[in-house]
């Protein structure tokens, strides 16, 4: 039966706008700064659409600033396990470019730079978690749960890396020398890189640029095997070299007015002499890596590139309402995994897949005070704009499912009003519309023509939420909000069996429902969130031919799901010089697949993580030296006995402990840090759970990191 799978069109997640929704608010415990600065944070950057305040959003927010991020930097420069380690609700990393697996509240969340969506619209390549710089992100926010705020977000949410201004006055640089390496093969694991920083202005105009390159080595295991280049089965970092470019140019004129430009590249290629030697899931044998015999001369070196470009104006005062205005410009291209016999019905069976993704649109946003409502009161109201051209082809020029264009079109409105000194409402509403033209298309798979057509989608989610001060150490919090997503229609029509028009699929999108609540504490060094979430979607659509007339019937098969947990963070200043936390995240899902009204099956691995616990301790000491002490437990999920199917296998629990220490050294600043410290013997989840002895591979053992900066 072929079906289109739960993979996202997110028809805007990057026309991007709007209600600032409802799900459960507040700022990580780990943000960076003391306890107190975390939840009185003001954002004034560009590319955030949060509101100036976020202590009174009914929201989940984690906002991860560039201190907190440079801690983490220091044992890893993987941004899923970064994320995986900060974010509540966040699942952990699968050691790998791929981000298929990537979950937050059970649901794959929409990745931003600077507010321009990199997440692909149209063709789910699972690359955009890791295509940045890290150094160069000044704050990461993060939404979790449904949310309109961004598009369309399935549920899941949005994660929004927003890059730094340039600092006014003399010219200053900063030159970063410094090398990963494996503890368990000290021989071949190195990752050598440099980067080199500069940043400067005037009084009304400032710049900032950055370039980076690491030369990656291989990547070995605990017991000091080579981890396969590309471990499972999706895309591999060992063996590459990485490029980023980045620079951002501003200028402030007539006193509240700014323009300001940025453009961020980045490139990572794979070139390895090694392969992988499957191993044997039923026997718990692990894959590995072996040396290249003879490489293809068909097959072409994996890479994945990243182009964002922007352009932003903004006015502080258009005759009392705030506007923002930004134009961009975003192409990704990824290259994947060669197959000898992919397409054997065709002359050439052997295919080597990639996808080019070309974006551009513009985002209006408006801040209108409404004073005569209360103090403080703000609409936040605009529009969004996006145009994809998406090709999925082969290397060789084939077409490998049909070229899709969309052009999306939203407005929105958010209002936020403090109510009787004590409550907070938001509430709001978004309205998208988009066309997706299909071109003809030939498919490799089956032979099938496919004749084109123009496919209509509208969506309105809608949110509205409370927040209660119930003095002013506690909080709680409420709301329900709405996240919508629309069923791929390129994946089912690469493989269709028979000749079909593409205008018989109808898909509408699929609302997904959400509710949380929840309790916030800012004690004088004692912050606390906890937050309890339910997710429903009813209408999760997938399309399979009737067997009786599939040219021209379609069965629309819709299947329910709910997933609900709870998120708990602690954070604490203990002293002047010590300082801990964590979190402790719990969530769970079933579907309901008949529609009887009973969740009878539980969701599968790929969407549901384990349970996880994190903890940290840091201490200043020296005047300028920090130490950090980190820790990660995920547990186990077993929710599928007996199965061999597809990401339904058992995921076994296991513990990581990280170490740094970071202080100055003559004219700057040395780093050292150990991820897995310990020296865990583990599979990565998607090792697990994926039950294919040629991608059963093992996770990295111990692995040192040593850095020097120096500014002048």
């Amino acid at each position: 039966m072929f079906c289109l799978s739960g993979e996202k069109l997110m028809m805007s997640a990057s026309a991007i706008a709007i209600s600032i929704v409802g799900l459960s608010a507040s700022v990580s415990a780990q943000d960076a700064g003391s306890v107190d600065g975390a939840l009185m944070e003001e954002i004034v950057i560009s590319g955030s659409r949060l509101p100036a305040s976020i202590e009174s959003m009914p929201g989940s927010v984690t906002i991860i600033g560039q201190e907190e991020l440079g801690k983490q930097l220091a044992v890893t420069t993987d941004l899923e396990a970064i994320l995986g380690q900060l974010v509540p609700g966040m699942g952990t990393s699968s050691a790998s470019p791929a981000n298929f697996t990537t979950s937050l509240r059970g649901r794959k969340p929409v990745f931003f730079i600077d507010g321009v969506p990199i997440t692909p619209t149209l063709n789910d390549v699972g690359r955009e978690l890791r295509l940045i710089d890290p150094a160069v992100i000044q704050r990461i926010e993060v939404v979790r749960g449904s949310s309109a705020l961004y598009g369309n977000s399935a549920g899941a949410g949005f994660i929004n890396y927003i890059t730094g201004p340039g600092k006014k006055g003399e010219n200053s640089f900063t030159t970063e020398v410094g090398t990963q390496f494996s503890l368990t093969d000290l021989g071949n694991g190195f990752r050598p890189s440099v980067r080199q920083s500069m940043s400067g202005g005037s009084d009304a105009f400032d710049y900032v640029a950055s370039g980076y390159y690491e030369k990656v080595g291989g990547f070995f295991d605990a017991d000091g095997d080579r981890i396969a280049p590309i471990p499972n089965g999706f895309s591999g970092l060992a063996d590459s070299d990485i490029y980023s470019l980045y620079g951002k140019i501003g200028f402030d004129f007539a006193e509240d007015q700014r323009l300001e430009a940025s453009i961020n590249k980045y490139r990572q290629k794979q070139d390895t002499d090694y392969t992988l030697l499957a191993g044997d899931v039923s026997q718990g044998v692990k894959a590995t890596a072996v040396p290249k015999d003879g490489v293809d001369e068909e097959e072409s070196d994996q890479f994945h590139n990243n182009l964002v470009g922007t352009l932003t104006y903004t006015h502080n005062d258009v005759m009392g309402t705030g506007l923002t205005l930004q134009g961009y410009y975003q192409r990704s291209k990824s290259v994947f995994g060669y197959s000898a016999n992919r397409f054997p019905l065709t002359d050439k069976p052997s295919a080597q897949s990639d996808t080019e993704s070309k974006k551009y649109g513009f985002r209006l946003d408006l801040r209108t005070p409404l004073a005569f409502l209360s103090d403080g009161a703000e609409l936040l109201w605009g529009a969004d704009y996006l145009h994809d051209d998406t090709v999925a082809g082969l290397v060789d020029g084939r077409e490998f499912a049909p070229t899709q264009v969309l052009k999306s079109r939203a407005v929105f409105g958010q209002l936020f009003v403090p109510l009787f000194d004590k409550f907070t409402l938001t509430a709001g509403v978004r309205h998208e519309k988009a066309d997706l033209t299909i071109k003809d298309f030939t498919s490799l798979f089956t032979l099938a023509e496919i004749t084109g057509g123009t496919l209509e989608y509208s969506a309105t989610p809608v949110n509205i939420g409370l927040t209660y001060d119930v003095s002013d150490r506690v909080s709680l919090f409420g709301g329900f909000s709405q996240g919508f997503e629309v069923a791929s229609v390129g994946r089912v029509l690469r493989s269709y069996p028979v000749d079909v028009n593409v205008e018989i699929l109808s898909p509408e999108p699929n609302l997904i429902d959400s509710y949380e609540g929840g309790v916030r504490t800012h004690f004088d060094n004692i912050t606390t969130e906890l937050a309890v979430f339910y997710t429903t979607s009813t209408n999760a659509l997938t399309f399979s031919p009737d067997p009786n007339n599939p040219a021209n019937n379609v069965i629309e098969s819709r299947t329910a799901d709910e997933v609900y947990g709870i998120e708990f963070t602690i954070a604490a200043d203990l002293s002047d010089t010590w300082r801990a936390g964590g979190s402790y995240t719990w969530l769970e899902g079933k579907e309901d697949r008949d529609l009887d009204g009973t969740f009878e099956r539980y969701i599968q691995h790929r969407r549901i993580p384990p349970r996880k616990l994190t903890a940290y301790v840091e201490h200043d000491f020296a005047d300028t030296w920090r130490v950090r002490v980190q820790g990660l437990y995920s547990g186990s999920r077993k929710k599928f006995p007996g199965s061999t199917a597809f990401w339904e296998g058992d995921v076994n629990d296991w513990f990581l402990l990280d170490v740094s220490v970071s202080g100055d050294v003559g004219p700057g600043t040395l780093t050292i840090g150990v991820n897995n410290a310990l020296n865990t013997d583990y599979f990565t989840h998607i090792s697990e759970t994926a039950q294919r002895s040629d991608r059963y591979s093992k996770a990295p053992g111990a692995t040192a990191s040593i850095r020097y900066r120096i500014s002048y």
